[in-house]
């Protein structure tokens, strides 16, 4: 089972944020599991050896002035987590959410929490699905349109960065999530095919800065569509293709690139 759950908030006094809230809202998750269900979050950096969950920093919030956004109360915004394995999203849907105050702390500054969007029709991020559904229910395509709602980037070296999702390491980003979680796996993918035939043919990116504390890290935000090539030679197979497609549906449940579960890589399939 994945679950992607989204939490509508509305300010309960001013305030003012300092830098990026993916840290804030990574607190108040694991403070939340420590609160009911300790033996659950003391297992999230375990399965696997992966975090099996995703979360967004506050969304919707005033553009930011020199790094401090200013928060007046009444002022609505929400936040989004995805779940990746069964076991985390049968917990989070029959302890971690019942248990949720009816005013969180986030940031420093008090929230109503005013709705859990479960479903679409509560918030057009919310959904639940499983690892068969995106099986069997993803039709076949060779043009994917993603966007970037909070910065994304990808790992390149010891301390480096790139801020711009090329096909390839989409690809294996979402690859990885799929093979530490997903019960059954999906057919192998040619790395050398996949470069030479999965190609960006538009995109609308720029990069923004995540400020944790004294961490700087530049992602990338907007729109970008992949399509793979119609060569006839060394083209890609049906199965690849079909592989492809299951990635990218699945892309919106487990995030792109690194630091997902601290508020980047929030990457949803138009």
């Amino acid at each position: 089972m994945l679950s992607s759950i989204v939490l509508q908030l509305t300010a309960k006094e001013n305030g003012r944020i300092h830098g990026s809230t993916g840290r804030a809202v990574h607190g108040f998750w694991y403070q939340q599991w420590q609160k009911t269900a300790p033996a659950i979050a003391n297992v999230l950096h375990q399965v696997n050896g992966h975090q099996p969950f995703t979360l967004s920093p506050i969304m919707d919030l005033p553009h930011p002035q020199r790094g401090t956004t200013t928060i007046r109360q009444g002022h609505t915004a929400w936040l989004r987590l995805t779940t990746l394995h069964p076991e985390i999203t049968q917990r989070a849907l029959e302890t971690w959410l019942p248990n949720l105050p009816d005013t969180v702390e986030l940031a420093t500054i008090p929230w109503q929490l005013q709705n859990i969007a479960l479903m679409p029709q509560e918030h057009p991020y919310a959904a639940q699905t499983s690892y068969q559904t995106l099986e069997e229910k993803t039709p076949p395509s060779q043009t994917w349109q993603f966007e970037f709602k909070t910065p994304t980037t990808f790992h390149i070296g010891q301390e480096a960065y790139l801020p711009f999702p090329l096909p390839g390491a989409l690809v294996n980003s979402w690859w990885r999530r799929w093979h530490n979680f997903a019960p059954r796996q999906l057919p192998p993918i040619d790395q050398k095919l996949l470069q030479e035939q999965l190609f960006v043919s538009h995109y609308q990116l720029k990069t923004v800065p995540v400020r944790h504390g004294r961490r700087l890290t530049i992602g990338c935000v907007g729109k970008i569509t992949l399509r793979a090539g119609k060569r006839q030679a060394d083209k890609l197979s049906a199965e690849t293709l079909r592989t492809l497609a299951i990635l990218a549906r699945y892309a919106t449940y487990c995030g792109s690139g690194k630091h997902t579960t601290q508020g980047m890589g929030l990457t949803i399939l138009d």
